[in-house]
């Protein structure tokens, strides 16, 4: 059985785009964007995915469908799918908006949440209930090249990722190759307003193409890298797993996360399967004494623990 993945959002880059890429090329699906006219010929998507684009009338008819997002841009459509389509909440952030049809219609579809968090808000707020399932992971090819990086941040450029804590870190780790370098499309108004004064085009690599493994003027940008940070905090939601902890958890790399987002659920264990920071006035000197440390047994327990975590998410069966 094909299914086949419809995704109604603008974004080209981020989580939605690498988890509806993953689930594509997991389970063999097709993909479809909403069209003006219906192409016969494919388009690139990213990350060795290709799509087609179709008239509504014709998505709607489709067999199998998977609403992968949904954001603003497509909400007018929504009325037009078949009761009990199945479709993918990935943040509270989605249930947002003034005029937002999606908030009447959850009963009308089957409701997929991807993090635990994100059911229960879901349950809490809203009364309805949904199934919740990790994410897929695709174990592409690694490639034998070794990344030219210590420590990368992966992640978006924005406010809710706080990028301005990892900047401020680089400002205390002493030895200049294993300063944290920025991979990442960029939100111009959080770079404007908080970053500018934080040394960011120095850092800021800017985005990486849309490939698996990831690269970086060609290198693998994560083989042989020791730590990625990430510092996300989403109002409900966290505890569980990003596409960006996936992805270093893979290629063996030791994540630094906010506890803001690790004490949302019990999937991630401080000293156990990740670095924890968050514990004082002064983050990013918690972040710059773990890469200022010298990698130890620790880190080696760390970097072997969270294995298990991947492996589950490579396991999982969505169809």
């Amino acid at each position: 059985m094909t299914m086949n993945l419809i995704y109604m959002a603008k974004p080209i880059y981020g989580g939605w785009v690498t988890f509806t890429s993953h689930l594509c090329l997991k389970y063999n699906c097709e993909l479809f964007k909403i069209g003006k006219r219906t192409e016969a010929k494919k388009r690139k998507y990213g990350y060795g995915v290709d799509y087609r684009n179709l008239e509504i009338k014709e998505i709607v008819e489709l067999k199998n469908k998977v609403i992968t997002a949904v954001d603003k841009h497509y909400w007018e459509y929504l009325h037009l799918f078949p009761k009990g389509t199945m479709l993918i909440i990935h943040d509270p952030t989605e249930l947002k908006g003034k005029n937002n049809p999606l908030l009447s219609m959850l009963d009308h579809f089957k409701i997929i949440t991807i993090r635990k968090t994100v059911q229960e808000f879901i349950k809490n707020e809203f009364g309805i209930d949904s199934d919740f399932i990790i994410h897929p992971f695709y174990d592409y090819l690694k490639s034998d090249e070794v990344s030219d990086y210590y420590s990368v941040s992966i992640s978006r450029i924005d406010f809710d990722k706080h990028t301005d804590i990892i900047l401020k870190a680089n400002q205390l780790i002493t030895d200049e190759n294993k300063k944290i370098q920025l991979f990442g499309a960029e939100n111009r108004l959080y770079v404007h307003h908080k970053l500018k004064d934080l040394d960011f085009t120095e850092y800021w690599k800017g985005k990486y193409p849309k490939e698996l493994p990831m690269k970086y003027q060609n290198k693998d940008l994560l083989n042989d890298c020791k730590f990625v940070v990430d510092m996300s905090i989403i109002k409900g939601d966290g505890g569980g797993t990003q596409y960006t902890f996936l992805e270093a958890i893979y290629h063996d790399c030791a994540l630094i996360l906010h506890k803001e987002w690790v004490e949302q659920g019990d999937l991630f264990r401080k000293d156990f399967n990740c670095y924890v920071v968050g514990y004082t006035d002064n983050i990013e000197k918690e972040i710059a004494d773990i890469i200022n440390s010298p990698l130890d047994d620790k880190y080696e327990s760390i970097v072997n623990n969270s294995k298990e975590i991947i492996q589950s998410h490579i396991n999982v069966q969505w169809f």
